[in-house]
């Protein structure tokens, strides 16, 4: 690829400003996210660092990812158990990743460019909503990016560093199950370069390192559920489940992500799609008058003949036609050799494909999963925008280009489209975090109300401890109460929901379902979220705004 000449000091200057930045936007969402509080994930992550600290309060999940919690319970260890760690650990994650995207990106653009490149990941709206809020989303994505990026470095340069993208691209899948999916694009990458590797034997060094890495965290799940990949298998389970409609997330629109993906991007990827059509127009328009139309006419001819471009057209037709009506593994794999295919019709015509094949798997792996998978959610799409991020960039790089206007060896298109691309970002930033404390006032408020139900709780009864209770999200509470609080589902329109029903509407068979469910379990006592409901052997004894504490009597 073409890089733009520029100062070879820039870069560093370029990456330190990116640091500079990128850190000032962590500071902001880690104040924000402690005054407004966890939401219900993160207690569970919360309750598992406590746990590996030696400091266990009896709320746990190890259903959830690990990593997340290992690194949180190395500040619990020396520290009081709070809120504030996992946000921190979550905010390092996303600086990371960013710089990790900004080094990727340089290797193949100008650094101003690769800066703008790695903002649009960082600014991204759907970036900035979830960076440093102790959840696993933006986590696990700039994981993803070192071991990419590392994978691409063992691959072009020196194998040994397969020594690290291994166990890192492992840190990623132990950070979020669903990262397990890169090595679709790391394979490929590693395929369709395999006579560039000099030494391959690292890459088994590099999985037998994983391995060993490994072994301890499957040592604790053995421990805790009899079985060392329990909660893989649980995972993998429901990532090919049918859903349940009365979840808050059920969507089935496969092209859900498609409809909503400039809100994701914000502006700025608006800006560059804008001009790289310009620039592709003026592109081609410059080559239908330079190309006769026997040239065009035998180039397809020969095009088509290629056996293998034909199976390429058969299996594209084939994931259309099957998308989302066939298990996502079977179009995972069905896409994988179109990429194969690609790379090898490519050689036939000395075109390096490589790396964009490399980022093409990579976003698809993650949209054909997300989208197959009827539960969705607007974080889902965040592994898709590092990859998404590259094709802006090279978007941006060719326009560039094709658009330069220069005046004393200065390109005044870079200039301008820096300054159309970089002050929309930091504008969009700049009001986004304000605006987010007013939109999540609920979760503030309600974190608020389940702390102060659980101290009068806990000065109610203090032998509450030797109680069973149950709760409707059961993870604020065991959190607050610092104890084990039981799982209490949510009955609607004949289906059993854990968290997350889209509205509290209930019929009266529902309550009765309700009902029903307390008389099996007769816990001490129920903490409910739900108004107007009415039990035959509990009273409400307490309420705090939405939340009432009833007692079996």
């Amino acid at each position: 690829m073409h890089k733009i000449n520029v100062n070879q000091h820039s870069k560093w200057v370029l990456l330190i400003l990116l640091i500079l930045t990128v850190s000032i936007i962590t500071y902001f969402r880690v104040k924000l996210q402690i005054d407004m509080g966890p939401i219900f994930d993160t207690y569970d992550y919360l309750g598992n660092a406590a746990e590996l600290a030696g400091k266990g309060i009896g709320l746990s999940d190890y259903t959830r990812p690990p990593v997340i919690s290992i690194l949180t319970s190395l500040f619990f260890v020396f520290g009081n158990l709070s809120v504030e760690p996992i946000m921190i650990v979550d905010g390092l994650f996303y600086v990371l990743g960013c710089i990790g995207l900004y080094l990727f990106l340089k290797t193949f653009f100008d650094p101003l460019i690769s800066f703008i490149g790695s903002l649009l990941f960082a600014t991204a709206p759907i970036v900035i909503s979830y960076a440093a809020a102790g959840f696993n989303d933006v986590s696990s994505v700039c994981v993803a990016i070192w071991a990419i990026y590392l994978t691409y470095l063992a691959v072009k340069t020196d194998s040994k560093y397969f020594f690290l993208s291994f166990p890192i691209s492992l840190m990623a899948f132990m950070t979020r199950y669903n990262m397990a999916l890169i090595i679709f694009p790391i394979v490929l990458y590693v395929l369709i370069n395999w006579k560039k590797i000099d030494k391959p034997r690292n890459i088994v060094w590099g999985i037998s390192l994983s391995v060993l890495i490994v072994m301890p965290i499957l040592f604790l799940f053995s421990l805790k559920y009899g079985n060392p990949i329990y909660p893989f298998i649980s995972f993998f389970k429901t990532s090919g489940g049918s859903g349940i409609t009365e979840h808050f997330a059920y969507n089935p629109d496969p092209l859900y992500f498609i409809k909503n993906m400039l809100s994701y991007l914000g502006i700025s990827a608006l800006i560059i799609v804008f001009f790289t059509l310009v620039s592709l127009a003026i592109a081609c328009f410059r080559k239908i008058r330079i190309r006769t139309e026997n040239n065009v006419k035998s180039s397809r001819k020969n095009l088509f003949k290629d056996f293998k471009f034909i199976i390429i057209m058969i299996l594209l037709v084939a994931l259309v036609a099957t998308f989302t009506s066939i298990h996502y593994m079977i179009s995972e794999f069905i896409f994988f050799i179109i990429c194969y295919l690609a790379y090898l019709v490519s050689k036939d015509f000395s075109v390096d494909i490589n790396t964009d094949l490399l980022f093409i798997s990579w976003f698809m792996a993650f949209f054909i999963f997300q989208s197959a998978y009827v539960t969705k959610d607007h974080r889902y799409v965040i592994p898709m925008l590092p990859a998404l991020a590259y094709f802006l960039t090279r978007g941006l790089s060719w326009s560039v280009e094709e658009l330069k206007v220069k005046f004393k060896d200065i390109n005044l298109t870079l200039l301008l489209l820096t300054i159309l691309l970089v002050g929309p970002m930091f504008l969009s930033v700049a009001s986004q975090i304000p605006s987010m404390e007013k939109v999540n006032e609920g979760n503030k408020l309600f974190n608020q109300e389940a702390e102060a139900a659980s101290n009068w709780l806990m000065n109610y009864d203090p032998d509450y401890k030797s109680k069973i209770i149950y709760a409707d999200l059961w993870s604020y509470f065991g959190w607050f109460l610092k104890t084990d609080v039981d799982k209490m589902p949510t009955f609607i329109n004949n289906q059993t929901v854990y968290a997350g029903a889209k509205d509290h509407n209930f019929t009266e068979e529902d309550k009765i379902s309700f009902n029903n469910k307390l008389e099996e379990l007769k816990p001490d006592y129920y903490i409910s979220v739900w108004p107007e409901m009415n039990f035959t052997h509990y009273e409400p004894i307490h309420k705090v705004g939405i939340i009432t504490i009833y007692q079996r009597i």
